[in-house]
This record gives C-alpha cells, sequence and structure tokens, in this order.
C-alpha cells in the first residue's frame, strides 16, 4: 500500500506540531482546549464512542490500551470512571503534553513519541485508542509534502490494527461537513474513503456518526 511507504514524520512536521501544542497549553492551561477540544462535554462524547468497542464483559477483566496521541492522558481517567480495568499507556508526540500529564495524574504510564517511534510488537495491546491525534493536517506546503495529505494518517490507522490483539478505534474529522471543509488547517476524511481503506487490512469494519455534526468514530475488530 503506498499510504505505508515512509510514513515518519520530518524534523519540520514535529517541531511544528510540537510548537502548536506548546502554544495551546501555555494559552489554556490543564483544559480541553489546550488539546483543540471545545469543550470537556465534546471530548467526552468522543470517549464515549470510542469505548463501544470494549464489550459490558470487558469491564469485569483487565485490559492493555494504548492511547496514541494521548494529550493529558484524559481517556485513561475517562476508562476508570467507567469502571474499566486497564493497563493503560499513552504516547504524544509533545513532550510538554506527555510532562503535563505526568503532573496531573501521578503514576500514569506515558511516553514522548509516535507511534512509529514506539514501533510496538504485533498484537502488543488487547486495544488501540486514537482520539483527534489525526485532525492535524500534517503534509502541507512548508514541508513540501502537500501532495501526500493523508497518507501519515492512513500509515497510524494501519500500524494502530497491526499493534492490537482485539480491536481499535478512533475518531476523524467528517470531510463532508461545511465547517470542516471551510478549515484548510484541519484534516478530514470522507468515511466511504477510510472504511474502503481498513476492509483492505482488517478482518471486521464498522464505524458511527451522528454523536456529533462534525465526527465520525471507526472500529476495527481482529475477530
Amino acid at each position: 500500500m503506498d499510504c505505508l511507504m515512509e510514513p515518519y514524520l520530518t524534523a519540520k512536521q514535529r517541531l511544528r506540531i510540537q510548537t502548536r501544542h506548546k502554544a495551546s497549553i501555555e494559552q489554556y492551561g490543564y483544559q480541553p482546549q489546550a488539546l483543540f477540544w471545545s469543550s470537556r462535554e465534546i471530548q467526552q462524547i468522543r470517549f464515549h464512542k470510542l469505548c463501544e468497542i470494549l464489550s459490558s464483559k470487558q469491564n469485569q477483566q483487565a485490559c492493555s490500551v494504548l492511547d496514541v496521541g494521548c494529550g493529558f492522558g484524559d481517556l485513561n481517567t475517562y476508562l476508570q470512571q467507567q469502571g474499566f480495568d486497564v493497563d493503560y499507556l499513552g504516547i504524544d508526540l509533545s513532550e510538554d503534553m506527555v510532562q503535563s500529564a505526568r503532573f496531573q495524574h501521578p503514576g500514569i504510564q506515558v511516553q514522548t513519541g509516535d507511534l512509529f517511534d514506539l514501533n510496538p510488537a504485533e498484537n502488543a495491546y488487547d486495544y488501540v485508542f486514537l482520539s483527534g491525534a489525526l485532525n492535524e493536517v500534517v503534509e502541507t506546503d512548508i514541508e513540501g509534502t502537500a501532495e501526500h495529505k493523508g497518507r501519515y494518517a492512513k500509515a497510524v490507522i494501519a500500524q494502530m490494527y497491526r499493534a492490537c490483539r482485539q480491536g481499535v478505534a478512533f475518531n476523524l474529522l467528517d470531510g463532508r461537513h461545511p465547517w470542516v471543509q471551510s478549515r484548510p488547517d484541519l484534516q478530514s476524511f470522507l468515511p466511504n474513503e477510510i472504511v474502503e481503506y481498513c476492509q483492505s487490512f482488517a478482518h471486521r469494519v464498522s464505524w458511527v456518526d451522528g454523536y456529533l455534526d462534525n465526527d465520525f468514530t471507526v472500529y476495527l475488530y481482529k475477530s
């Protein structure tokens, strides 16, 4: 698959992303707005949809979770509040986000980098989650990579599936929405495009929208 070729972020891309997140923390502090969520409520609506991949029985059983683009580690707190017993690891490209997560949640397991830096083994985690981490355009004219727009995001999705034992849940901005279409700084996809792509490697794929105007969630299953 072409989108899996050279999936790594350049130094310019990393610096641009890290600088943007550092500025957001300085502006908003430890609030969801620093993660580019409009409110805690919107953040948790997305978390609720992601966690639908976990069966009703799963909250009685321990499972390992990898949170890609973890920000402040808020997903771990949400999972605990919902009664899920998880062995959690978060990873985020922003060192400032990682340090903030450690400050807010002593003992939380988080580290700096992206998914390809972590390079998890196949079937390393029961579930892999990603919320909002692919909403920023990565490939731009600044880096001379605009013609590859969306390639990194698709490579991340495939790598998440490789790393899971049971399933993957992630959300993306819906390219059908007029507001999203008006924002060239935001990365969006058409649901059918992503579903078709995921069906090329995943055993089973499902997706849901309608919980928010401009968002959709995709579930990938290993069985």
